[in-house]
């Protein structure tokens, strides 16, 4: 089994967003999707619309 990973804001999901996932997916058998802490986008200089609770996924 092929695990793959990958992570970012995801705040206001776009159509971009979605294919990101799709590609990700396609390269392996799991998917783990991690939804970056406000604390670290404030530290790589990132703003969002919505705060870490209240993005996805839930």
């Amino acid at each position: 089994m092929k695990v793959v990973m990958t992570y970012g804001t995801y705040d206001l999901l776009t159509p971009g967003h979605v294919e990101h996932l799709k590609l990700c997916k396609e390269m392996g058998d799991y998917l783990i999707v991690g939804v970056s802490t406000d604390e670290f986008n404030h530290i790589k200089h990132k703003r969002s619309y919505l705060n870490y609770e209240e993005r996805p996924p839930k």
